[in-house]
């Protein structure tokens, strides 16, 4: 997989500006789906690209972003967040995190969170917001929780998986979309077995991109 990198901001709302400043930092992207470019604004970000039908834009744009290029896509049959995903894999991308993919309306939440899953396949994908949460598929990974820390695993929409060092472990188990996997707790070292299928891992804190395999 490309370890190209990059920083999606969607026009959602943006809880914890401080995440999307350190994610800037270890982007080789920052790309803004249309009126996402509001938050690079107020956040002083100078995106590389701008992606959508440009309906949202800021009206006023700093002078810095003066080598920003804008993708036009007037497409009505796909989101902005479509539009994206899919140009970030056209520059060979295979890390992306997204914020303000939340707020803004239930019908954009929704609608990103399974644009995020349908689209985001061949991509290692995190979403920040207040937390953050990353889509895993198949294979076994250490994460980096500590003793105490807490955490929620959300089938997308299903998967078979082993989970061990929690308080409610797994084996060899189906889970399926819905509460079965909220509110869990680390007692030590955390290993996510999938077998098949994808899962979100949901944390109050950063999760971090780099992940061990055991």
């Amino acid at each position: 997989m490309s370890r190209k990198t990059a920083l999606i901001l969607l026009n959602g709302d943006v809880r914890d500006a401080k995440a999307v400043r350190a994610a800037s930092r270890r982007a080789g992207y920052l790309l803004c789906a249309d009126g996402g470019a509001r938050h690079a604004v107020a956040l002083r970000l100078t995106p590389n690209w701008i992606i959508g039908d440009m309906d949202s834009l800021p009206k006023k744009r700093p002078p810095s972003w003066k080598k920003t290029r804008y993708w036009c896509d007037f497409d009505p049959e796909r989101s902005d967040l479509d539009k994206a995903l899919e140009f970030a894999r056209s520059l060979d991308v295979g890390a992306a995190t997204v914020a303000g993919a939340l707020g803004g309306g239930l019908d954009h939440e929704l609608i990103n969170l399974a644009a995020l899953e349908e689209s985001a396949r061949g991509l290692e994908l995190t979403v920040i917001d207040g937390g953050s949460a990353r889509l895993f598929g198949p294979g076994r990974r250490r994460l980096p929780f500590k003793r105490g820390d807490r955490f929620s695993l959300l089938a997308a929409p299903r998967a078979r998986l082993t989970l061990t060092g929690a308080r409610f472990g797994l084996k060899n188990e189906l889970l399926r979309r819905g509460s079965r996997g909220l509110g869990n707790c680390a007692r030590g070292p955390v290993t996510l077995s999938i077998r098949e299928g994808r899962v979100w891992v949901i944390s109050t804190g950063p999760l971090s991109r780099q992940m061990s395999r055991p």
